[in-house]
């Protein structure tokens, strides 16, 4: 019985090899053709080839001669002619063709209903912001997505200007990062915000320059506890920063402590708590940080990541954290990477706001409220920190 059947390969050698594995040494090349297949929603694809194959087809037989026959003649055996195809072995090759064409021409419909640019060849603009992306360590699906939008809008002639393709894959960008959140002060109001995240990703010195700009520039009342009795010198060091600004400091060693410290500062517009530090698989430890924030009640919970934190760790350390409910992130350490797409992964894996960039060890200096704009801008090569 005749077997027919289509292959897809990179190449006619390895098609070659998939046929002759699957329907043996004998089997014939009904048709080849050239396809693009595979890519991120229609950019990027490769070309392939695709083989209709096929075994059991007749072939021309020519049998053994017989040198001399048993009366001493030459005898010859006259060639077997080769069959013909019958027409229902042709309609099966026309039937199966037809089905790939359709196959072919619904993804193309398909894909097409999407975005009218999905099937044009990508440019090398195009790719080389791809490949900015990648390098920048953001998801994959989230590149997919980021992509998928920018299609929507393209025009045929942006997919070859470089400086329309940056602004268009920069506003998506942007419009993928969403709102910043810093930190908002209402008149007779008592904000109480705890920080929370992994050991040395600088909690106590974020805090303290946010309690400096908040009392040097807003002229605001701050207060700062610390729930940090683990760290040594934690406790040390943001009294420190408390005599240097002026601003108090309560310690919290336990949750019978929770009630007293903030009665002291019930009067202050700003609270700001540092809790202590953990491991990302230290289960206990963040148990105990839940408890504690469950006593205190915070008005916000912000989550405090390192921009250095490579982002397989990011992952990790989030999903370990997100008991604790955190809905802002503050992001550390910019100027020691330049690899910044692991933040946008952050925000995307949360659905959190970034509320604030610190970029060094100065207090108060650096430390700035949070940048769409700027963080698309890194992304895409613009500019750096370094």
């Amino acid at each position: 019985m005749m077997k027919i059947k289509t292959y897809v390969a990179s190449n006619m050698q390895e098609a070659m090899y998939k046929i002759k594995s699957d329907l043996g040494k004998d089997a014939i090349i009904l048709q080849t053709k050239h396809i693009r297949k595979g890519g991120i929603l229609g950019f990027f694809s490769r070309s392939m080839v695709e083989v209709v194959a096929a075994n059991d087809l007749a072939v021309t037989q020519t049998p053994p001669k017989r040198p001399y026959a048993s009366n001493g003649l030459l005898e010859t055996v006259p060639p077997v002619k080769p069959a013909t195809p019958t027409s229902k072995d042709i309609q099966d090759i026309k039937k199966d063709i037809d089905e790939v064409k359709d196959m072919i021409k619904d993804l193309y419909f398909n894909h097409g209903q999407r975005s009218p640019v999905l099937e044009r060849d990508f440019s090398p603009a195009f790719e080389m912001f791809y490949k900015k992306m990648m390098a920048m360590e953001i998801n994959e699906d989230l590149i997919k997505d980021i992509l998928s939008k920018v299609s929507k809008v393209l025009k045929p002639e942006d997919l070859k200007d470089e400086n329309a393709l940056f602004t268009i894959i920069k506003n998506e960008l942007i419009s993928q990062i969403g709102k910043i959140e810093p930190i908002h002060l209402t008149d007779n109001e008592n904000v109480i915000v705890a920080f929370i995240g992994p050991t040395g990703v600088g909690k106590t010195t974020t805090i303290a320059k946010l309690a400096a700009k908040f009392t040097l520039y807003d002229d605001k009342k701050v207060a700062m506890i610390t729930a940090d009795t683990f760290r040594v010198g934690a406790i040390e060091q943001l009294k420190t920063y408390g005599e240097l600004l002026e601003v108090p400091v309560e310690v919290i060693y336990g949750n019978d402590d929770v009630q007293t410290a903030l009665n002291r500062v019930k009067g202050y517009d700003l609270v700001l708590i540092d809790t202590m530090g953990s491991s990302p698989n230290n289960k206990m430890q963040i148990k105990k940080v839940k408890n504690l924030l469950d006593a205190i009640n915070p008005t916000d919970v912000y989550m405090v990541i390192s921009a250095t934190t490579k982002g397989n760790d990011i992952g990790d350390i989030l999903n370990s954290y997100k008991e604790l409910n955190f809905n802002k992130l503050v992001i550390t350490k910019l100027d020691e990477t330049r690899t910044y797409g692991t933040i946008m992964n952050a925000v995307k894996m949360t659905s959190s706001n970034l509320s604030y960039f610190t970029v060094g060890q100065n207090v108060p200096d650096d430390i700035e409220i949070a940048s769409a704009e700027k963080l698309a801008g890194m992304i895409l090569g613009e500019y750096t920190y370094v």
